[in-house]
């Protein structure tokens, strides 16, 4: 996951940009904003983000200035330049910077988006990143140049809706229809961070090889960027017969998600799309649709395999365009509970199809609610957001329909909220965050990207916002009152330092004694005799 940084000195073409990168279908850990070239270079310095989006014309200190200033401290740095002006000039020293592209204002989302794409294709080829930590077969990554890998991690992860090269170069032989399926492993209980993927690891490694066992060589294998505990399958067939072909393909994916399931501890969806002669991004739109079929009055909490030729005849779009006209004027209006009442009516529907295009309703939704938090508070509002939820890739953490209401709902409240502390107190949500930190602190579960969803709140806006208002970090915050608290229970107790350590939040022993040694430069029960040393 990578982090970009949106530089222009006007705040709504400011937010205009922010709007336009979280609907790119990319979803960046961390989208921060500068207004002027100035502090631009100081977040660049301090927060090294990996792509840097800035307008060219902005007072003392220009986009080019400030694109030469970035590269002395991070000469990796992805840059596009924005300009309303199409002076030759402007492009002959953007073309002498190397920058990833040169838009003209207004910035249309198509041209965003291949820019977008072009920067992270640059950013993960100097970091030599391009598909090595998605695929597994290692022949496959061989027989690509970068090029046609850029191409392949641009349409896995949506922001291309074809391959400009022929299937056959991934392929033994010829191939003549092909199928996407999306599998999903949801954990039941362990929550696993950032720093601890072992087990998602050992997921991903267990289905290759129940692939390899069933598909063979025309079945690839792809793990996701952006969401981790998905894996995407390009299965392809060399039976010319369609119909024989898609029963071919259809026995082996059920065969792969029976293993699958038997296996894996967590709870496993997946998504199956219909058959094409090409590899296209309907494909890949089919599969995430059959995929959220899970969140229909019908789908299975614990797993299943969906498959969308199953259900296709409800693929034509009817949008509840009354309810969500509706939705729009009770929200412009600052009505919260006609609102909320609104989203629950929407998607309480059990009218077949509504599962199957809950992905475009939720954008949609979401999109609304954007664009007035940009009229109302400017671009803060669309940055807690986050991209993730823009996207629509946020539905992928939900189990139910009943579960992805209520995160819209707290989303949208969190978002009049906002609007509010942007005229009353900007501070106001961080309070509350604060305050409930304070008051969890011994929940093993407590972390970042725990509050980040309690508060609906984007990762790296919680991140910075909450750095910057208390100067310390979430995490430290966390650490710092466990070990008061270890320190207490230690002093007033004798319980044992095992029954401590759960009683602090973690689950781990061994991290709790590193920890708590760290900090006090001791261990709890050298701590615990020089208190009794003292008595």
């Amino acid at each position: 996951m990578f982090s970009i940084l949106i530089a222009d000195d006007e705040k709504l073409a400011r937010g205009d940009i922010l709007y336009k990168v979280s609907r790119s279908g990319f979803n960046y850990k961390w989208v921060m904003e500068a207004a002027s070239a100035e502090e631009a270079l100081n977040m660049i310095k301090e927060y090294k983000p990996d792509i840097l989006l800035t307008d060219i014309i902005m007072g003392e200190m220009s986009g080019i200035d400030l694109v030469r200033a970035a590269r002395t401290g991070s000469p990796n740095i992805a840059s596009i330049l924005i300009s309303g002006y199409s002076e030759f000039s402007f492009a002959k020293e953007a073309i002498a910077l190397n920058v990833v592209d040169y838009l003209l204002k207004p910035v249309r989302q198509e041209e965003l988006n291949t820019a977008l794409s072009n920067a992270v294709s640059k950013v993960m080829n100097q970091r030599n990143m391009l598909l090595l930590p998605m695929q597994y077969d290692k022949n496959v990554d061989e027989k690509l140049d970068v090029g046609q890998k850029e191409q392949l991690f641009a349409f896995l992860n949506g922001m291309e809706t074809r391959l400009n090269f022929p299937e056959t170069v991934m392929l033994p032989g010829k191939a003549e229809y092909f199928q996407i399926s999306i599998i999903q492993m949801n954990q039941n209980q362990t929550e696993v961070t950032d720093k601890d993927n072992l087990y998602i690891e050992q997921f991903r490694k267990m289905v290759q090889e129940i692939v390899r066992d069933i598909g063979g060589e025309y079945f690839l294998i792809f793990n996701q960027l952006m969401q981790k505990q998905q894996i995407i399958l390009i299965a392809a067939s060399p039976v010319t017969d369609k119909k024989k072909a898609s029963h071919i393909l259809n026995e082996k994916l059920n065969d792969i998600y029976r293993k699958i399931h038997c296996k894996a501890e967590g709870t496993i969806h997946m998504g199956v799309s219909g058959l094409e002669e090409s590899v296209s991004g309907s494909l890949i739109t089919q599969a995430r649709q059959a995929l959220d079929l899970r969140l229909s009055s019908e789908g299975n909490s614990k797993g299943g395999i969906y498959f969308w030729t199953e259900c296709k005849k409800h693929a034509v779009i009817h949008l509840p365009e009354e309810q969500i006209k509706l939705y729009q004027n009770f929200l412009a209006a600052g009505d919260l509970n006609q609102t909320l009442d609104t989203v629950r009516r929407i998607f309480s529907s059990d009218r077949p199809g509504t599962a199957l295009h809950i992905r475009m309703l939720y954008v949609e939704l979401m999109c609304i609610l954007a664009r007035n938090s940009i009229k109302k508070a400017g671009g803060s509002v669309v940055s807690m957001l986050g991209t993730e939820t823009l996207s629509g890739s946020i539905i992928d953490q939900f189990e139910s329909r009943e579960e992805l209401i209520e995160n819209l709902c707290r989303t949208i409240t969190a978002a009049l909220d906002q609007w509010m502390a942007v005229t009353d107190n900007a501070r106001s949500v961080l309070k509350n965050v604060k305050i409930f930190i304070e008051s969890n602190f011994m929940n093993s579960q407590l972390s970042t990207h725990f509050l980040s969803k309690q508060f609906c709140i984007s990762l790296g806006y919680l991140s910075a916002s909450y750095k910057k208002e208390f100067g310390v970090t979430i995490s430290k915050h966390i650490i710092s009152l466990r070990m008061d608290y270890a320190k207490k229970l230690l002093a007033d107790t004798r319980l044992s330092i095992m029954d401590i350590a759960e009683n602090c939040g973690f689950n781990n022993l061994s991290y709790f004694m590193r920890t708590f040694k760290k900090y006090e430069e001791c261990t709890p029960s050298e701590f615990r005799e020089k208190l009794q040393q003292k008595r």
